[in-house]
């Protein structure tokens, strides 16, 4: 399909979900935590990206885990998470 296409379904698509969550206040606030969620999911990725580049760029023979198991143990638990992650990196 040309890109045309593919704009022409996708946007009134997009536009009806807008509309039905703006009609339905309980699923925009399902939809809210949703994005709160996305948004630690993301912020774990960036928080282990920059961990794992700062001690390379320090020459630590420590490696830092990038994976969904250790994104999710932060993004879920937050702090504990990433003391968690950190203990496991330095003492494994």
């Amino acid at each position: 399909m040309s890109e045309l296409v593919v704009l022409s379904i996708v946007i009134p698509v997009v536009l009806l979900f807008l509309y039905i969550i703006i009609r339905h206040v309980k699923l925009g606030k399902v939809l809210e935590g949703l994005s709160v969620f996305w948004f630690r999911v993301a912020f774990a990725f960036l928080l282990l990206f920059t961990l794992h580049i700062g001690l390379g760029y320090l020459e630590y023979a420590v490696s830092v885990p990038i994976n969904i198991f250790s994104v999710l143990t932060i993004a879920i638990l937050g702090i504990p998470g990433l003391l968690g992650i950190v203990a496991l990196i330095f003492f494994l």
